[in-house]
Parts: structure tokens; C-alpha cells; sequence
């Protein structure tokens, strides 16, 4: 009798061993993808900050040719950078011609602006944008928190300001763009055309 269930003893033993092996090789293959996935977005968030510039004294505007104000001026809040896809730097005096960027150019952007406290470069889309009566380069206004508290006790020491969504100013900026089109364009026109009667007045007095 003892030795009919002797072996199958022994056996069960093995399955069991070999059971065990498999379920903590699954563990540790399902811990390693868990620690590469976790470690993923730290890379890209490395690389991105390792990307970024400060502007120089003689930094302008790619979109309006103004002055793109350094970090320690008092206007240098307002400054924002884009990284395009080829990985080349762009800098912006304010957020209009940063969202007005990728529209002109027809690129896509990663795009950058200042934390209102610490003045560290901020994703757009992870801020909270305020809008205020402050004086911008190019009279947007606004400011931008990483820390949602520190834009809150913002608004409660400044009652006007308030929170306004990306897209809205991204509507305003590209319809600002716009009507600063149709006016050139007639600019233009009125100086052609002035042009021209200009050279048929010139030729009715020659005869």
C-alpha cells in the first residue's frame, strides 16, 4: 500500500514545487512591467526639462518681433517657449503669439509658460490660468499656477481676477490674429491703390 501512494506523494510535491516557480516568475515579470511603466513618464519629463531654455537679452518674438523679457524683469512672467517637434526652441513674448504659433506656422507645439511664484516653466495645459488687470507685452493679462491653492489665494487677493479656460483664449487669440490680417490686408490695398493713382496723376501732368 505504502508503495502505491509513495510516488504519488512524491509527485504532488513536484507540481506543487513547479506551481510555485510559475506564480512568482508571473510576480516578478508583473512587478518589472509595473516599475517600467512607472519610470516612463519620469524619463519623458527629463528629457522635456532638460529641452528647456531661458531667453536672452536679445530675445524676440517669434510671431511679433517684440521683446521676449528675461526671467528677473518684472515682465518676464508673461515670456513662454514652445518646443517644436523637430526639437528646436521657440520663445514668445505672450501667450496670444504662442497659441497663434502653431496656427501660422502649422506645427504642433509643446508649449510652456511661467509659474506665477516660482517662475519655473509649466506645461499650458497643466496650469491654471488667471485672467488680470495686469499690463502684458501684448495685453492678454494673464498669469499662470502650478499649484491650484496659490491661484485660488491669488483671486482672493485680487476680486477681478478670475479663472479662464485655454481654449477661450486660444478662440480670442486666433480671432485677434484675424481681424490683424484683414487690417493689413486693406493697409495694403489703400497703399496700392494710392500708389497707383499716384503714377496716373504723375502721367496727366506729363503731357
Amino acid at each position: 500500500m505504502k508503495k502505491l501512494w509513495l510516488p504519488a506523494l512524491i509527485l504532488l510535491f513536484v507540481l506543487a514545487a513547479c506551481g510555485s516557480e510559475k506564480q512568482q516568475a508571473e510576480e516578478k515579470e508583473s512587478e518589472q512591467e509595473a516599475t517600467k511603466n512607472e519610470s516612463e513618464p519620469v524619463q519623458v519629463a527629463s528629457l522635456v526639462d532638460t529641452q528647456l531654455q531661458e531667453p536672452e537679452e536679445n530675445t524676440i518674438c517669434e510671431m511679433c518681433n517684440m521683446k521676449v523679457y528675461m526671467k528677473d524683469h518684472e515682465m518676464g512672467v508673461f515670456s513662454t517657449q514652445a518646443i517644436k517637434e523637430d526639437g528646436t526652441i521657440a520663445f514668445y513674448d505672450d501667450i496670444g503669439c504662442l497659441l497663434n504659433a502653431e496656427v501660422a506656422n502649422e506645427e504642433k507645439n509643446e508649449k510652456f509658460v511661467r509659474d506665477f511664484v516660482t517662475m519655473d516653466w509649466a506645461k499650458v495645459e497643466d496650469v491654471t490660468i488667471i485672467k488680470t488687470e495686469l499690463k502684458s507685452p501684448m495685453n492678454w493679462g494673464y498669469i499662470y499656477f502650478a499649484d491650484k491653492a496659490e491661484a485660488d489665494k491669488y483671486m482672493q487677493e485680487n476680486p477681478k481676477a478670475y479663472v479662464e479656460e485655454l481654449q477661450k483664449i486660444k478662440d480670442d487669440a486666433l480671432e485677434r490674429r484675424k481681424k490683424m490680417m484683414q487690417k493689413k490686408t486693406e493697409e495694403e490695398s489703400d497703399a496700392s491703390g494710392s500708389m497707383h493713382s499716384n503714377e496716373m496723376d504723375q502721367e496727366g501732368h506729363s503731357h
